[in-house]
């Protein structure tokens, strides 16, 4: 798949979508120098514009300069990457040039951008920096008061030995204030002694100090992973989990974070693949997205399609009108994101052939808020 076909796929998926009220583009097409796209966040800001933050693979070898999708040694997870940017003026229709957000400061890369507005109206920007040879991988955020024009110093959040870990589009205000960022934490990874627990970390201080789950979340195998975590009516957090069990987990806090119960079993069944969560703005609807599938005889569960929606109407104790986002045979969609704005849902996910080795392009889908609830 070149990069001409990409991205009239795109362009040609949105023309037809906005018909049926969906709308459709390949926002960060594969190319040569920039092969594998993921873990995006579309967020506002000030004059009606919306930022796309996303993990933007580039070259430092040039003989990769000539590969294909297809080409052996694809882009893995510690391959060279940084947080680059896209502007929108229309509500996601189209996007302007890249710029850089953050730059790789890792041995490795960094990953997993976070935005969160404070009520100050600052803007706190968290992301990974990673060493896969020395099995670490610290969280850093940074600071903005001029709507991410300029930045502070990055300054690091963790620093103890592992692999800690966030996921794009976590971070979270509570109604009290408080600075909420799910993570995850492995001594070791893709080696022996590899097991995460999860937890969150919080900051009642606008960020200055953290502290972190006294009473985290655990699960069997590979552990408790990737949690998203959602505020809901009475103050209490819901947290939802990627496990290697077959099923999305879930657990609660009652103290803002502080201590979590048990992870339990819900009834949407998954494979290993993380799952988003949100709540519709002005509604007591939550939406889940994740990958409705599962093959306890495949790597992982299976494959990551389709990518799928589920709604509660009862703070999550139930899920019902389960439909699908995407549903392509062939290939995964997969690390899905989800932002409002104007009434309607911006969905960001990467997507790829299996047939390719590890490459992904980053979509965008927009729905009309009331479609995730229509029979």
């Amino acid at each position: 798949m070149n990069r001409r076909h990409l991205l009239s796929l795109g362009l040609a998926a949105a023309a037809g979508a906005q018909k049926n009220e969906v709308f459709e583009l390949a926002v960060c097409p594969w190319t040569p120098e920039h092969p594998r796209h993921d873990h995006a966040q579309i967020f506002p800001l000030s004059g009606d514009r919306l930022m796309l933050i996303w993990c933007e693979y580039y070259l430092r070898e040039p003989s990769r300069v000539f590969r294909n999708p297809y080409s052996e040694g694809g882009s893995g997870d510690q391959a060279a990457c940084q947080i680059s940017g896209k502007i929108s003026r229309d509500r996601g229709r189209t996007w302007s040039g890249t710029f850089t957000v953050q730059e790789n400061i890792g041995a490795d890369n960094v990953k997993h951008c976070n935005l969160l507005r404070l009520a100050s109206g600052e803007i706190l920007l968290f992301f990974t920096v990673r060493d896969f040879k020395k099995h670490e991988s610290q969280i850093w955020f940074k600071r903005s008061k001029d709507e991410c024009e300029t930045w502070t110093k990055p300054e690091p959040l963790t620093s103890e030995p592992g692999f800690w870990l966030t996921n794009a589009d976590r971070a979270l205000l509570h109604r009290s204030g408080r600075i909420l960022l799910p993570g995850y934490w492995s001594p070791k990874i893709w080696a022996e002694g590899e097991h995460f627990i999860a937890f969150t970390f919080y900051s009642d201080d606008q960020g200055r100090t953290w502290k972190r789950s006294s009473k985290p979340m655990d699960l069997p195998k590979r552990g408790a992973e990737e949690p998203a975590v959602v505020e809901l009516k009475d103050g209490s957090l819901l947290a939802v989990l990627r496990s290697s069990l077959g099923k999305i987990y879930a657990a609660k806090s009652r103290d803002r974070g502080e201590t979590w119960s048990p992870p339990e079993a819900t009834p949407l069944v998954a494979p290993a693949s993380q799952p988003a969560l949100k709540r519709i703005p002005g509604t007591d609807q939550l939406v889940v997205l994740y990958n409705n599938t599962y093959k306890p005889d495949e790597s992982h569960g299976g494959v990551r399609n389709p990518l799928t929606s589920a709604i509660s109407n009862d703070e999550g104790k139930t899920w019902r009108n389960i439909k699908n986002i995407e549903d392509r045979a062939g290939y995964d969609s997969a690390y899905p994101a989800m932002a409002f704005s104007g009434g309607e849902a911006l969905i960001t996910y990467y997507q790829r052939s299996r047939a390719m080795s590890r490459d992904t392009w980053l979509m965008l889908k927009i729905y009309p808020v009331d479609w995730f609830s229509r029979a």
